[in-house]
């Protein structure tokens, strides 16, 4: 009698029912990519921001403080006067005020302290000088587009009084009368004749040309503190002038 066949083996294990993919997984797998996108971004932009912090410190708020007092918008020779509060940052002052200068003509640039003057006289700190095309090149000696600036020597700011600022011990004379006054004016008439127009003025640049006549650039001072109103100075002239101070002993206080 023969054997029934026997039933056939299974080759592999039972069959495993289908993996589920539903909705709820597929949003959880989601949301968790989202969410590390997001603490990825904060982390970048938080190494990026801090690098941007350190480098913006003392830029903007580290500019001193002008105020442009009075500033010529006509003519091929202009002047602008600008009072600060201290002495720190000059070349910046200019610098910046220099940058706004763009007709052409020659700027001449007094840098004044906001104290220590008196109603003839400015606390003056620093001068320079701008040259906007081929006008302002024949006026300041400078080629088109250059810029010159110092300051000047002994100058201080704040001032706790005009009369600080303009005391003998300073080394800037007294001012003059009489045949004095008037030996002094003749002397810078024939140095510099425009000079010498403005007579108070140029009493009082000679008293503060006084304190530079033994810089280095005490020929361009002069022709500095000599510029003022529609007169200019030249760096010649200033060195005549400085020649006649020296011969009268006006600085010899």
């Amino acid at each position: 009698m023969s054997q029934p066949p026997y039933p056939p083996q299974p080759t592999h294990g039972p069959a495993q029912p289908p993996k589920k993919t539903g909705p709820g997984k597929v949003l959880g797998l989601g949301c968790l990519g989202i969410v590390g996108l997001f603490v990825l971004s904060a982390v970048i932009t938080g190494i990026a921001g801090s690098g941007d912090d350190s480098g913006k410190s003392g830029t903007a708020d580290a500019k001193p403080t002008y105020n442009v007092v009075d500033k010529d918008t006509s003519g091929n020779v202009r002047q602008v006067v600008v009072e600060v509060d201290s002495t720190s940052g000059l070349r910046a002052v200019f610098d910046d005020v220099a940058d706004t200068l763009t007709d052409k003509a020659g700027y001449w640039v007094q840098i004044n302290c906001s104290t220590g003057s008196t109603a003839k006289v400015d606390n003056r700190l620093g001068n320079g000088r701008k040259a906007v095309g081929n006008i302002g090149a024949a006026s300041t000696g400078l080629k088109d587009g250059q810029t010159e600036f110092e300051t000047l020597d002994g100058a201080t700011c704040p001032a706790a009084t005009p009369e600080a600022s303009q005391s003998v011990s300073s080394g800037i004379p007294p001012v003059p009368t009489g045949a004095d006054r008037q030996e002094l004016l003749n002397a810078i008439a024939q140095a510099a004749p425009d000079a010498a127009r403005y007579e108070d003025k140029a009493i009082d640049a000679a008293r503060n040309q006084c304190s530079a006549l033994d810089s280095d650039r005490a020929d361009w001072l002069a022709s500095q503190r000599f510029t003022y109103k529609d007169v200019t100075t030249t760096e010649a002239q200033g060195k005549q002038i400085n020649t006649a101070l020296k011969s009268l002993r006006f600085c010899d206080v």
